[in-house]
């Protein structure tokens, strides 16, 4: 080995050592810090426990003489707050002597009337005892006298006991009849002095409550043409247009001198579209047999939704909307029917709510809605007595039958011009709404002329025949009564003169509905003893 290398060699040991001494000395030196680092600290920590402790005795010394002065002025609060509840105990246990000494001297006195009350009792239940003990010993008594008369009454009258009560019920019943005859007679009496009154107060009432605008509208079944040139294009080649427009709704169209054209029918509907087709034929440039096709199938439509909407809102008006359909139609379809010119299917409406009126005013039970009913439904047979034989109100009974109407609601409808003997209350309160609507000022427009012209009619009709010696026109013309001479007509041929003079006034006169022909005969054999 060479001398550098041993050399080197030493040189790295060397550095070695000094580099493991130094780093000894530096983990020394820390230890040494640290330990001073140490004693400081646990120096500080004794001193701040000494202090920590001094503090708290002096905060301990505190609060014992804060708790000290808390304690006394507590018990001197709490001693004055006890010298009250002291004087108000003393005060309540001296109310409390002072009643129950006024309790013990009332319980005594209560004791003494008691004892009282209980003589009383006592001394009333031994009256009572002897009264009872001499009711019985009358009893017995009564019982010996009634078994001696009956007896004797046995010996005298020699009927039997049974026979004896039976003579004498009959004989009280016999009595209290003649004397209910007696009051309901007088009842009778005082209700028929007084029922005019009641019955002109009930109807004002009525009428003061009714509020319902009348209907001002009049059927005409008129058209006027305002010139010639008008009249030759509505008429067309030959009068075609006037004649095809007769054939389709089944009417008489007549055009009178003073250019109007007046259509005659007993179908209200079918007169109705025969007049609005003349009024648009007014305003066609050219009008053809086309035309008038198109416009009477046009206005036939509108006219049967007009009716259907007039139906369903006067049973909206009076509350009837379950009401049949067809039966709403059938109302709605009287807006085009008119009797002595007053609209009948506003007539219907006010009959409706009169008579509601009246059953309020009643007030015996009748069901106001039912009345309501029974009263627009009263003429709605005249919505087809053009088609149907028979009166208006049996056909609108059978009519409203058939669309499940109730029985009252029915024989309402059928007596209310006495078809049927009205029977119940609401029958005559409907007849008494339609004579209110009908006899209601400006309701009604009939002429004297026209009315007289048809009780002459009929009776120049019946009074031709042989055997009559009486013609009568009752009911505004409704009904013929025929008295014929006994001895010159017999009963079989009563019943062919009657026939006679319903078939001629069929053929002579000219009226909507039905006239009722009845013929009377009567027989009257008078003879002397002597």
């Amino acid at each position: 080995m060479s001398t550098v290398s041993v050399a080197t060699i030493a040189f790295s040991v060397s550095i070695g050592v000094s580099f493991i001494l130094g780093l000894g000395m530096i983990t020394f030196f820390r230890k040494m810090a640290r330990s001073q680092k140490l004693a400081r600290a646990s120096t500080e920590a004794e001193r701040l426990i000494d202090e920590a402790g001094e503090e708290a005795e002096h905060l301990m010394e505190e609060a014992k003489l804060a708790a000290a002065e808390s304690e006394d002025e507590l018990w001197s609060r709490s001693e004055k707050e006890l010298a009250e509840l002291d004087t108000k105990v003393r005060q309540l246990d001296e109310d409390y002597r002072k009643k129950r000494s006024s309790a013990d001297r009332s319980s005594s006195q209560d004791a003494r009337e008691v004892q009282k009350q209980l003589q009383t009792v006592q001394e009333r239940e031994k009256r009572m005892a002897d009264r009872q003990e001499r009711f019985t010993h009358q009893s017995r008594g009564n019982d010996k006298l009634q078994a001696a008369l009956i007896a004797e009454l046995k010996g005298v009258a020699n009927v039997e006991l049974e026979a004896l009560k039976l003579e004498l019920a009959a004989q009280v019943e016999n009595q209290n009849r003649i004397d209910a005859k007696k009051k309901a007679q007088a009842f009778e009496d005082e209700v028929r002095q007084h029922s005019e009154d009641i019955a002109k107060r009930l109807i004002g009432n009525a009428l003061n409550r009714f509020g319902r605008a009348a209907c001002t509208e009049r059927g005409i079944g008129v058209v006027e043409i305002p010139n010639e040139d008008v009249k030759r294009r509505m008429l067309g080649p030959e009068s075609a247009n006037i004649k095809v427009l007769e054939e389709m709704c089944g009417v008489e169209i007549a055009l009178s001198d003073a250019n109007i054209f007046q259509v005659a029918s007993f179908d209200p509907i079918k007169r109705e579209v025969t007049t609005r087709c003349l009024e648009k034929l007014l305003h066609e440039r050219d009008p053809n047999i086309e035309t008038v096709k198109r416009l009477f199938e046009k206005t036939t439509r509108d006219v049967s939704r007009k009716a259907e909407a007039d139906g369903n809102r006067v049973a909206a008006e009076l509350g009837q909307r379950d009401l049949h359909p067809e039966i709403k139609k059938m109302l709605g379809t009287l807006r085009y029917r008119y009797s002595f010119a007053q609209n009948q299917h506003f007539h219907v409406a006010e009959v409706g709510w009169l008579c509601g009126l009246l059953a309020a005013e009643l007030g015996r039970g009748i069901d106001v809605p039912s009345a309501k009913r029974a009263g627009l439904l009263h003429d709605v047979g005249k919505a087809m007595d053009h088609a149907i034989d028979g009166g208006h109100a049996v056909i609108g009974a059978d009519f409203i039958t058939q669309h499940g109407e109730k029985p009252n609601i029915v024989h309402a409808v059928r007596a209310h011009h006495y078809e049927e003997q009205p029977n119940s209350e609401l029958a005559f309160l409907v007849i008494a709404a339609d004579a209110m609507s009908g006899a209601r000022p400006g309701a009604r427009r009939s002429t004297v002329s026209l009315y007289n012209q048809k009780i002459e009619a009929l009776t120049t009709i019946a009074e031709g025949f042989r055997g009559v010696t009486k013609t009568l026109i009752l009911n505004a013309g409704r009904e013929v009564r025929v008295l014929v001479d006994a001895r010159k007509v017999n009963d079989e041929q009563s019943l062919r003169l009657c026939r006679d003079i319903a078939d001629k006034i069929e053929d002579e006169c000219q009226y909507p509905g039905q006239i009722k022909v009845v013929i009377i005969r009567e027989t009257h054999a008078e003879a002397q003893a002597r």
